[in-house]
Formats: C-alpha cells, structure tokens, sequence
C-alpha cells in the first residue's frame, strides 16, 4: 500500500477520534446552540489563521470562493448536529448517523468514479452491526423526541453533503487554505441565524468559554485533519472510518460526563473498532484490468 494511502487513513482514523469529543463537549455546555456554535467558529478561525500564518499556506481569493459551499453546510450542519444531541437520546441520534456510510457509498461511484470492491459493503454492514449492539446495550438514558430524530437525519445528511462538497473542494485548495476559508464563511453566516434564532451573539463569559474552546481545538483539529485526509482517501473509505466517531461516543460520555458504559455496549464498540482495524489494512478499490 502506497505511503500516502497509509498516512491519509491513519489521520482520518486520528480526525475522527478527536471529533468524537463532540457530543460529551455539547452535553457540558449550557449556552443556546446557535450562540455554542458561533463562538465556536470564532476560536476555530483565530486556531487555524495562526496555524496558516506559521505555515505560510494563507488563502487566496480563489480559495476562499472554493470554501464558499463547505462553509454554508458545515454552518448548517454544526446547528443542527447541536440540535439534535439535546433533543433526541444518544442512542437514537448514533443509530441514525451510522447509516452515513449508506449514502456515502451510493455517491461514491455516481460523483468521483470510486469502485469499491464488494468486501468494502459486507464490512460496512458488519461495522453498522457493531453500533447497533452498542446502543441496544446502552442504558438507553435520555429523552428521545421524533423532531429531534428528525435533526439527526437531516444532520447526517448534511455532513455527507459536507464530506461531498470538501472532497470536491481539496482537489483545488491546499487543506489548511481551505479549513480556514470554509470557517470564516461558517462564522459570518451563523452571525445572522444567531441573531434571528433570538439566541444573541454576546460573547460566553466565564465558565462557559471553556466548552466553547474545547470544542474548537478538540473537534476542529479533528474537521482539519479529515480535510487533509479527503485528498488520499476514497470518500467510501471516509464514511465508513467515521463509524469509528459513533463507537467512540459512549466511551468518551463514559469519561468525561459520567455515562454508565454496559458490557454489551463495550461488545459492540469493539466490534466497530475491530471492522475497521481490518478495512483500513486492505485496498478500497477494484482494481482497473489492463488490455
């Protein structure tokens, strides 16, 4: 296996691991979402400007309109991603993100020409398997309601529009050029919807930035990470490499914010984990015969 395929899949195995902080991080924090997640992109931008000046990779005009989409969705995406973890249970808004891999799969062929060979399906069912145990042997705690299972799907669909749009995107910008651009534009446009939310854009004071700023260096090195890892990496690879994010949840949770981790659920996490350890180790793609 090519050295930049090894690199490209281990990062995103890193990137998806730090975004699975996520959903504890929200859960410690009480500001309104559209207010978490604006100051969130604010930190983000100043992180990733000083890793672009330190770099030199600063982005032009021309990156900058290349980030113009991946901002819009990933605005969109974070509100409603926030949304749905204080509307719906854990174990719902994780048994509907597994289906990502899904849809990742039906675009990959259709949009970037990707042949994955047919082992890649028969792991990606074992892997949704692996998280389906988990939550069956999860405490099932949390309230669970069908407008926030609605803000799960529509953010699972979302941020495989997101993974789209950025794989698109990295064949033209350099992936820091393209981190910063596509959060500046995420930042000005949760200005507005801050705004008309009623949420208000006051800056969090005293124990709240904390959140705020762990979500932005925790998670956002992750997003980082996963814009470089989309030049090297098949997007049906990412899908499925993404499960890893939902059978890290509980054992983050389990850390971080005192959830009970089951023995069936620990099953199922290592299940997950195991799958993918044997997908990343072996080619994605059909080999092309040659005449």
């Amino acid at each position: 296996m090519e050295r930049r395929l090894v690199v490209g899949r281990s990062v995103a195995l890193g990137a998806t691991a730090l975004l699975a902080a996520g959903p504890s991080i929200v859960k410690i924090s009480d500001l309104p979402e559209a207010r978490f997640v604006l100051w969130r992109l604010v930190l983000a931008a100043v992180f990733y400007g000083l890793i672009s000046m330190a770099s030199g990779d600063r982005p032009s005009r021309s990156e900058l309109r290349h980030a113009l989409w991946g901002g819009l969705v990933f605005a969109v995406n974070l509100v409603f991603f926030v949304a749905a973890m204080r509307r719906t249970s854990a174990a719902n808004a994780v048994v509907i993100g597994a289906l990502q891999p899904v849809v990742l799969l039906g675009l990959a062929g259709p949009l970037f020409g990707e042949r994955p060979r047919r082992a890649l399906y028969g792991w990606s069912v074992l892997a949704i398997g692996g998280v389906a145990v988990a939550m069956y042997g999860s405490e099932g705690d949390g309230v669970a309601t069908r407008f926030g299972d609605l803000l799960a799907l529509a953010g699972m669909l979302l941020f495989c529009l997101y993974y789209v749009v950025s794989k698109r995107a990295r064949t033209e910008v350099g992936f820091i050029s393209y981190q910063l651009g596509l959060t500046l534009v995420a930042a000005l446009v949760m200005v507005p919807m801050a705004l008309v939310s009623g949420h208000g854009v006051a800056p969090p004071s005293g124990g709240d930035w904390w959140p705020v700023a762990l979500m932005a260096l925790i998670p956002g090195t992750g997003h980082l990470l996963i814009n470089y890892a989309h030049a090297h990496v098949p997007l049906a690879l990412m899908g499925l490499i993404n499960l890893l994010f939902v059978a890290l949840v509980p054992l983050y949770a389990w850390w971080l914010v005192d959830e009970v981790l089951g023995g069936l659920q620990a099953v199922g996490v290592g299940l997950v984990i195991a799958t993918l350890a044997m997908v990343v180790a072996r080619p994605v793609e059909q080999s092309v015969p040659t005449g």
